[in-house]
This record gives C-alpha cells, structure tokens and sequence, in this order.
C-alpha cells in the first residue's frame, strides 16, 4: 500500500504538498494539477520556471480529502525552540561550513597556481614570513590538491615560500560569514505538532455557499474525467481540460454562481461581465461556462459565445 500523500493546510486558505513524489502521484494518478508555488534550488532568481510545494485550494484539498486521497494536517501554533534542536542546527551549519571550505580552498588554489607568473613576478622583491608552520587544514588542502602536487615539483624554494604565503593569506578570508546557507526542504525541529484534520472539519473553512458551489463544481467535473486547475488568470474560478496540460491547452473557462442571487438580484451577473467574460474567452480560443446549481442540487452549465455585433 502506498504512504498517504501529506498536506498542510496553511492560514486556513489553501494546502501545501511538499513531497515530489506525493506531487508525481497526484498528477499522474488523480489528475490533481495544482498551483507550484516554489523557486527551483539551482535557479532561485527567476519566476519562470517553479517547483515545490503544490498549492491546492481548499475545494481541492475538501475533494481529496473526502476521497481518502490526502490526509490533511495543520501545525499547531506557537512551536517553542528546544535546546536540542538549536545545537543540532549548529552542527550541521558548522559541517556545510567545512565542506565549503574545503571547495573554496581547491578553488582559491587552482586559482592561484592559474595565476602563478603574475604573482610571482609582482612579488619576487617581497619579503614574507616563515610560511613553513601552516594550518593543517591548509596542509591538508596542499596534499590533496592534484594542480599544487604537480607544480611544487618545479618551484624553488623562494617560489614556494611565495605561493604559500599568498594562499594562506587568500584562504583566511573564507568566513563562517561568507558561506552560503542552504535552505532546508523540511524543517528538522522535533517539538512542533501536527494535528489531523478530517474532511468535515475542512469543510468549516468553506463557510459561504459560493465556496460551497465550488466544491460542487469541481466535483462534478472531476466525475466527468476532465483535468481542472485553477482559472484566476482568465477570470474564471476553473480552467479545464480536455486531456493532461502537458499534452493541450485548456478547452472551458467555468465561473460559478448562485441561482438563488440571479432570482433575487438582477445585477448579480452584470451584462457588461458576461460580455467581458466572453471576449476573454474568444480571445484566448476558449469556451465561457456558467456553472450553477439547479433547486434539485444538480450541477447546471451554461455557455456562452461572442457572436461579434
């Protein structure tokens, strides 16, 4: 049996899927699209490409949860810093510091012998130290790194003393400050608390009766085999499709609303948004829907054209 897909429900307004593979099965299983929210860890400065976590909205995570396909949680707040943790962070802080100066210290090296002509010629007046008492992390570096090995064999000792003094000057410079702190996909704190919540307990946060509908609608469509994901960029509450995204565009543009408010209110869907609604539609080659519920609680579509007068 496979493990249960986790969600968090975050500021009671929408869920977060962290696992790649939980992603991978929502996909591929359940058609569940999502929204990726996350930078991409090799290329953290641009927004055009996003990867974890999902995003799923409330009526998604109500949908998936009634289904038994994700068990939702909520962290309970405060979480309180236990002394353990703290020292378990500095630990590892102080290992990926090591790690990066043992990189930095190849790197500042091949550097320096790439460079080696130049500075000895800048420094062949100069006058330095004893530099034969070295730090052995710095010897260390020296014995392993294959470029110095082979260059050594061919310096005098004027030359080596020179080429040592200047590496053991450019490798001090390699701080704990200067470091580059990586930041973690799960958090490593062992006193927070998770709570389980249940599909009607979910449904609390969905309070008024559009969110309601919502729910309705993407249920419905979802029975009938389409792939849904959210529409907010062409004004709508859903885009779907007709087959995977990867494969086509999206085919419908569907907006819920409440019968009883048409009844009641004759600008509850103002002209001039049908006729908006519409010319978005046309212009991105998609079709308009008016999803509602009809009084014997089936869901009911409407779609609209823009014939161009």
């Amino acid at each position: 049996m496979a493990a249960p897909i986790h969600c968090f429900l975050i500021d009671n307004q929408y869920g977060l899927v962290f696992n790649p593979e939980s992603i991978r099965l929502l996909r591929q299983q359940h058609r569940i699209i999502g929204l990726l929210t996350g930078n991409l860890p090799q290329y953290p400065r641009q927004n055009q490409q996003l990867g974890i976590p999902l995003q799923l909205s409330l009526q998604q995570c109500h949908f998936l949860s009634t289904h038994n396909i994700i068990c939702m949680y909520q962290i309970v707040f405060p979480i309180t810093d236990k002394q353990e943790d703290h020292l378990a962070y500095l630990t590892e802080l102080d290992n990926k510091f090591q790690d990066q100066k043992i990189t930095n210290g190849h790197e500042r090296i091949n550097e320096i012998l790439l460079n080696r002509d130049y500075i000895l010629q800048s420094n062949r007046h100069s006058s330095f130290g004893d530099s034969s008492e070295l730090d052995p992390a710095i010897s260390s570096l020296l014995e392993t790194n294959n470029a110095w090995q082979n260059s050594s064999r061919s310096m005098d000792d004027h030359e080596r003393h020179i080429l040592l003094h200047i590496i053991k000057q450019r490798l001090q410079q390699f701080t704990i400050d200067h470091m580059l702190i990586t930041q973690p996909l799960e958090s490593i704190r062992s006193d927070h608390l998770v709570q389980s919540i249940t599909a009607d307990q979910l449904k609390r946060y969905l309070t008024s009766p559009l969110q309601q509908l919502q729910c309705d609608v993407f249920a419905d469509l979802y029975a009938k085999n389409y792939w849904i994901s959210d529409g907010m960029k062409f004004g709508g509450d859903y885009l779907v499709y007709l087959d995977d995204p990867s494969k086509c565009h999206s085919s419908f543009i569907v907006t819920c609303f409440l019968r009883n408010e048409v009844q009641t209110n004759s600008t509850a869907i103002p002209l001039t948004h049908l006729i908006a609604r519409c010319r978005v539609a046309v212009n991105v080659k998609k079709i308009s829907v008016l999803a509602t519920r009809k009084s014997t609680n089936e869901i009911e579509y409407l779609t609209i054209n823009w014939n161009g007068f």
